[in-house]
């Protein structure tokens, strides 16, 4: 599998400086293969909206380079708007964005921008909209008339419906009801299968990125300070918690019944997974 992504050394400071600034990257590097879906975790202000924001060319890197498909972002700098299309990025919060009179306008703005008309534009949109779960007698309402998760998926479904190869999200779930949270993560799964997509998700919800992540990038103080598999990174629970993280509330609750008996595994960071493994202990099972 190929890279899609190639991060080197790159480094960013908001006042132009590369040296060690609050919010800035320093020396950061990692590669993204195709089809990969990373998550991005890091307490507020470790450099993980400033990383993404890189990555489509919203921020021009003080030193160090973004390879996006194999080619240098800014070898053209004229062209950087087709690498916007290709590498999509969805901000917190992307229904404060909504604009347009109808959600038929707001999710056909950026194809249009593509150069995207006529019966081509109405199946992009009809096709995102099966995607993200929005009705199609929605199309021609206003946004502003929709539920706040119906008008984030029509926020996300304006950027899905470029078809970008790497999706990028920023706490996509914030602020969201546990079913809300549901909907929002299923469409982004069903996105990437439809389409072969790669997937970065910047989150604090724990249980989520160790139900969607391949790997994990950890973020801390503007520094790369782990990427791995979610596994190798949430059996390190003393070492995030020592940079203001913490592994998911299912692991915390198993860590605390090893205390009562040291067969208990630890190892477990979903819910589903950790119902499983307790109900296979009270049916009589090994705690392995």
């Amino acid at each position: 599998m190929s890279n899609i992504i190639e991060v080197k050394n790159l480094c960013y400071s908001y006042d132009g400086d590369a040296q060690i600034v609050k919010d800035a990257v320093h020396n950061v590097s990692f590669t993204v293969k195709s089809g990969e879906i990373i998550g991005i975790i890091g307490h507020t202000g470790s450099g993980k909206s400033t990383l993404i924001q890189h990555l489509n060319g919203l921020l021009k890197p003080a030193s160090g380079e973004i390879i996006i498909d194999g080619k240098n972002i800014w070898d053209e700098p004229k062209k950087i708007k087709d690498i916007r299309f290709k590498v999509g990025l969805v901000f917190q919060y992307p229904e404060y964005q909504l604009f347009e009179e109808t959600v038929f306008a707001d999710i056909a703005f950026g194809p249009k921008n593509m150069g995207i008309s006529g019966v081509d534009l109405t199946k992009r949109v009809e096709d995102i909209c099966d995607i993200v779960g929005i009705k199609k007698e929605y199309l021609y309402v206003s946004p502003f008339d929709l539920s706040g998760g119906e008008k984030r998926r029509v926020a996300i479904a304006g950027v899905m419906a470029m078809q970008p190869k790497v999706l990028i999200l920023d706490e996509p779930i914030a602020g969201l009801d546990p079913e809300g949270r549901k909907e929002i993560l299923k469409m982004i799964s069903k996105y990437r299968e439809q389409f072969d997509a790669t997937v970065i998700i910047v989150s604090h919800n724990m249980e989520d990125m160790a139900v969607l992540a391949d790997r994990l990038i950890v973020m801390n103080e503007g520094n790369l300070h782990m990427y791995d598999t979610v596994y190798n990174v949430f059996t390190k629970s003393e070492e995030l918690e020592g940079i203001g993280l913490s592994v998911p509330l299912v692991t915390k609750v198993l860590t605390s019944l090893k205390k009562k008996n040291s067969g208990i595994r630890t190892d477990i960071f979903t819910t589903d997974d950790a119902v499983e493994y307790l109900c296979s202990i009270a049916a009589g099972g090994r705690y392995a």
